[in-house]
């Protein structure tokens, strides 16, 4: 929630880490982790992914472009653990 677009890195819960979650009893839709999450700090883990398909659009692979919308072509995908943590001390 913080920062420009081009500060933003990209996580993704997919179908298959919701089942397994849910199996566990624990809901990672979408309206239930927008509701636990909005507005927190978060460390989430998972599987690293160059996703080429936005290579044209991140900051990192097509530097100051104006219309990128995030900072990196790489993301956390699927996301296999999220925590709500404490704001890190500036």
């Amino acid at each position: 929630m913080a920062g420009s677009p081009p500060q933003r890195v990209v996580v993704e819960v997919t179908p298959r880490w919701r089942a397994i979650m849910a199996a566990q009893g624990v809901d990672w839709s979408t309206r239930v982790l927008r509701d636990r999450l909005l507005g927190r700090w978060i460390k989430v883990r998972g599987w690293m992914l160059l996703d080429v398909e936005h290579q044209n659009a991140s900051e990192n692979t097509a530097p100051g472009r104006e219309r990128n919308w995030r900072a990196t072509a790489w993301e956390i995908h699927p996301i296999t653990s999220i925590e709500v943590v404490e704001r890190p001390a500036r």
